[in-house]
């Protein structure tokens, strides 16, 4: 035989072996007898599988409300030594030629390679349902919540970087339920992490793991710059099969961030993977490569994988208890980041990100890449201020605006962190349909001194006035070293206001807001997304005194909206009996707010002054 016949009888058997991995029959647990004997296919290097095998031990009915697994003795390949390892999840089983299912679940610290198999057809019976799903529903969040977490003292945000998170987002998640005894737990996924500082690490590792993610050093994505579509994902279906290795960017570009499995069954441009959830989400769209296995690390705790994330391949459309389930050679949206770094000692660097979009996810990876971004070119212990400057770009509406500046012992890069995702989350719990992230543009300067003040006093040169009359305002505000810094700034009286008495409020933004929020109620409901990033905007700066000239007198707030003195007879119509709700008496009337010029200071306090507007 020539070599050039062997090289194509060798191409025929290679693609007679992906057909028939790829279109098999599935065998049913119901014929499962213990004592069977199988085979199953993963990657232990690189990205071509290899075989192992299974020996059916029995049938684990129930393990979650109408599922069942299939308990199996694994051996073969290093599996004598690593036990069923992370990134083992979704290796293919089958029996006489048919898929069985996917291994999915192990026994913690098991001496022995035994562990659960997902059945197929519980995997494809839950990807059948087709559509995006309904809309997500509307979260009734508080507004204090936009800026709470800038009044935390740096011990309760010391191992936090935590954002609100509703409720009806949260999983179920396996791993963390309490055993007395032992418990047949899905497989970690291995999360390679290239590019995030330790003390990145040491403060989200936490929340990673309640996830199910097992954190490990990674290497990156091969030559993959964000932003770049010089590579489409691949439409060849031969370009996976059972038992290859797929990884899933939740942040690709300078840095990676990429949990990795195995795959399944492959139907035409259907994959389906893992053979138990990710994160359970649900419709969602994530990213899904290629991967390629560095090497198989045995270890006591638990064995893992060493993944390399390769080429983009499709989409991830369905993340749910039985698996995930992805389609290749369609394109994730992701949202870039663009962060420009103005270093202490006068560095510059431009980081450029693309984060996963999806609901429960997005705010975290903000807050996780934001937060190293800043700790891997400053300290994250120790005084320091930092200011943050971008906008949220949001596709048919006006950018939403981010401006302020943090001064903290320890925690002020975790609150700038958060003052970016923090304003994410509240756009992605509402839900809304046409909301879609065009890019995320951030400057981000430091300086290593306390720059923390506080309102101290406040002066002004007489105390009665008449309407269209200016005076001069006098604030002093004391350091934390003590040093005492005065400013002055003309106030004009608004020519319309009418006789009587008045109060001048003087103070930061977090406690003007904060008293907003308690006249006129904490719970935010806007009428659409406009009206929520025009509330997103109006939030106060921390560098900023905000001086507000008001009467006690009632008004209303109507749809979201302040309505101060209101005259009695609008209010008596407002509070009839024919209206029902939408409406929030408050006891003020505002005339003016004035918002003085931004200080190099994050200063903090109220004071109030009495005045009398003469006729």
């Amino acid at each position: 035989m020539t070599k050039s016949r062997m090289f194509a009888a060798a191409a025929l058997l290679l693609s007679m072996s992906h057909e028939i991995w790829c279109r098999t029959d599935f065998f049913p647990i119901g014929e499962l007898k213990p004592g069977m004997k199988g085979i199953g296919r993963t990657c232990y290097r690189g990205n071509v599988p290899e075989e192992f095998q299974v020996e059916i031990l029995g049938v684990m009915r129930g393990i979650s409300p109408g599922a069942s697994a299939v308990l199996a003795r694994f051996s073969g390949g290093p599996l004598e030594q690593t036990g069923v390892f992370e990134g083992m999840s979704g290796s293919p089983v089958f029996i006489n030629g048919k898929l069985l299912g996917a291994v999915a679940f192990a026994f913690p610290f098991s001496k022995e390679a035994v562990g659960g198999i997902t059945p197929i057809t519980q995997m494809v019976e839950a990807f059948t349902e087709t559509g995006a799903g309904g809309s997500a529903p509307r979260v009734l969040l508080k507004k204090s919540m936009l800026w709470n977490y800038q009044l935390a003292t740096p011990d309760e945000n010391r191992n936090g970087g935590e954002f609100y998170i509703p409720q009806d987002n949260t999983r179920l998640q396996p791993i963390l339920v309490p055993f007395s005894g032992h418990a047949l737990l899905p497989i970690a996924s291995p999360l390679s992490l290239s590019g995030f500082s330790a003390a990145a690490i040491e403060r989200f590792g936490p929340q990673l793991r309640s996830m199910g993610l097992s954190v490990l050093q990674g290497s990156g994505a091969v030559g993959f710059q964000a932003g770049s579509s010089a590579k489409p994902p691949e439409r060849d279906a031969t370009a996976l099969e059972p038992g290859a290795n797929i990884v899933v960017p939740l942040v690709r570009g300078d840095v990676d961030a990429s949990a990795g499995g195995t795959v399944t069954y492959v139907d035409g441009d259907k994959v389906y993977a893992f053979g138990h959830l990710l994160f359970n989400l649900g419709n969602t769209d994530l990213p899904m490569h290629r991967g390629n296995v560095i090497t198989v690390l045995p270890s006591l705790q638990s064995s893992f994988k060493i993944l390399e994330t390769g080429d983009p391949i499709g989409s991830i459309r369905q993340d749910r208890n039985s698996g995930i389930f992805g389609i290749m050679g369609q394109q994730a949206k992701m949202i870039p980041i663009r962060v420009h770094i103005n270093t202490s000692r006068g560095a510059k660097k431009d980081l450029k990100y693309e984060v996963a979009r999806d609901r429960f996810l997005t705010p975290f990876l903000v807050n996780f890449t934001v937060f190293n971004s800043i700790v891997a070119s400053e300290r994250s212990l120790g005084v320091s201020t930092l200011k943050v400057k971008g906008k949220i770009n949001i596709k048919g509406e006006v950018p939403v605006e981010i401006e302020n500046r943090f001064s903290a012992d320890t925690n002020a890069p975790a609150i700038a962190s958060l003052s970016v995702a923090v304003p994410v989350n509240f756009l992605l719990s509402f839900g809304y349909k046409d909301l879609e992230f065009e890019s995320i543009d951030l400057d981000i300067s430091s300086v290593e001194d306390d720059r923390g003040a506080t309102l101290d006093a406040l002066r002004m040169d007489r105390a009665e006035l008449r309407a269209g009359e200016a005076v001069d305002l006098d604030l002093f505000y004391k350091r934390t070293n003590g040093d005492v810094v005065q400013d002055s700034y003309p106030v004009k009286i608004p020519s319309d206001i009418t006789p009587g008495p008045l109060v001048m409020l003087v103070a930061d933004g977090s406690t003007l807001m904060t008293n907003d929020a308690r006249e006129q109620g904490d719970e935010l409901i806007p009428r659409d997304l406009p009206q929520l990033i025009r509330f997103i905007n109006n939030i106060r700066k921390n560098d900023r005194i905000y001086v507000r000239l008001f009467r006690r007198e009632p008004g209303a707030v109507i749809r979201g909206e302040g309505l101060p003195g209101l005259p009695p007879s609008v209010l008596s119509i407002l509070r009839s009996e024919r209206n029902s709700g939408g409406m929030n008496s408050i006891q003020t009337s505002t005339f003016m707010e004035y918002e003085l010029p931004a200080s190099d200071y994050v200063i903090s306090g109220a004071r109030t002054l009495n005045l009398l507007i003469k006729p």
